[in-house]
């Protein structure tokens, strides 16, 4: 029952001639204007996600698509120009938010891009807009940003702090790890600009956390790079291997052991001023297949454009894969939505392969950049998922 129901809101949605039709309808027999149509479009299309599915409660603005490196394996490079998130745009996003989320009261919001210190004014007005909701409802909103660090002066970080925006800092580890690909336009390593940046920031958020990107060129130094940026002051660790390349059999094997490594020491160190994500994450029972993306968490792209996240808005933003709406209408193609969350293709796929009991399909863009279909499991991807279970 529930699927003819998303088929037949989806059937007379999604087609921009009927909702156009739809509208001239609503014109001539109730003389709706143009507004009256799209509050009414929107109004509906919220009703009925919330009556089909979990509440929105995390959000990514890409606030720009522009960025002042241009990083060797960067997921984005076929994404990046000089588009900027206009406020009309963020404000209905955030509006979005706050609609979809129901009865939920903390609210997540991370501000993307680009680099989205290059559209810093945008983050300042957005965060005082939150801040003016926040007073005039129930729900808490926590900030964050990814950046990587080179254009933050004293001035931004101030700011940042007094407003609780915390910053992921992109740091792939030492000197050497780091200029591997983290580079300038020019092709200039970025590794002192980005400590500089750590420096200030620093003075005004203690406590500090780094995604460490790990490519085959720099994983047998993984151990040396976390214990050196743990001395330089980082605190929190996210470390990710970089997907949409191949992996060695023994590369992806140096990952695991350097990982054992890191597990080691950190479990040894036992340090309240020292976290490493993946370590700290318990089992959840393998709850649901997939990830949060469209099932409680959406990106939306500097047009205003929703993607079920910034890794699958970032494959194709010209055309997104699986969109799920705009700012202005909602999230009106229920249809995708509910492939995404229902994972169905994906439980199938991993049946097929046998590693259902092991692997929820990981991530829906790598999976896209290993297969063409975010449907069909990375095997890489569950290799990886293998080493990470390994760690003890």
């Amino acid at each position: 029952m529930q699927r003819d129901i998303i088929n037949e809101i989806s059937s007379t949605l999604l087609d921009p001639a009927n909702l156009t039709s739809f509208c001239t309808s609503l014109k001539e027999e109730f003389n709706y204007t143009a507004e009256d149509s799209r509050s009414l479009i929107y109004q509906v299309t919220k009703q009925i996600n919330a009556k089909l599915f979990p509440s929105i409660t995390a959000l990514e603005l890409t606030v720009t698509e522009e960025c002042n490196l241009e990083c060797t394996y960067c997921f984005e490079k076929d994404m990046t120009g000089r588009k900027k998130m206009s406020l009309k745009v963020a404000q209905a996003a955030i509006d979005l938010l706050f609609d979809y989320s129901q009865e939920e009261e903390d609210l997540y919001i991370t501000y993307f891009g680009g680099e989205p210190l290059l559209n810093f004014p945008l983050i300042k007005s957005i965060t005082e807009y939150v801040e003016k909701k926040e007073e005039l409802s129930r729900k808490r909103v926590e900030f964050s940003m990814t950046s990587n660090g080179v254009l933050l002066n004293e001035s931004m970080a101030e700011y940042l702090a007094r407003h609780k925006i915390k910053v992921l800092l992109s740091i792939d580890g030492s000197k050497l790890s780091h200029n591997l690909c983290r580079v300038d336009k020019k092709g200039r390593g970025t590794f002192e600009r980005s400590i500089k940046g750590l420096e200030i920031l620093k003075k005004f958020q203690p406590w500090i956390g780094v995604r460490m990107t790990v490519v085959p060129n720099n994983v047998q130094r993984l151990f040396d790079d976390v214990i050196e940026l743990h001395n330089l002051g980082i605190n929190q660790f996210i470390i990710c291997h970089v997907t949409g390349i191949k992996w060695s059999k023994e590369d992806i094997e140096s990952f695991g052991l350097q990982m054992r490594r890191i597990a080691h020491w950190y479990r040894e160190k036992s340090s309240q001023d020292l976290r490493i994500s993946v370590l700290d994450e318990e089992d959840d029972g393998l709850s649901f297949f997939g990830c949060r993306a469209a099932r409680n968490s959406i990106s939306v792209s500097v047009d205003g454009e929703i993607s079920p996240c910034s890794k699958i808005l970032s494959l194709n933003n010209k055309r997104l894969l699986y969109k799920l709406g705009d700012v202005e209408y909602g999230l009106i193609n229920v249809l995708n939505r509910a492939e995404l969350i229902s994972c169905s293709k994906l439980r199938s796929a991993c049946n097929a392969l046998q590693i259902a009991e092991s692997f929820r399909g990981g991530c829906f863009a790598a999976n896209y950049e290993d297969n063409g279909n975010i449907f069909q499991p990375s095997i890489q991807d569950h290799i990886f998922s293998l080493q990470y279970r390994s760690i003890s």
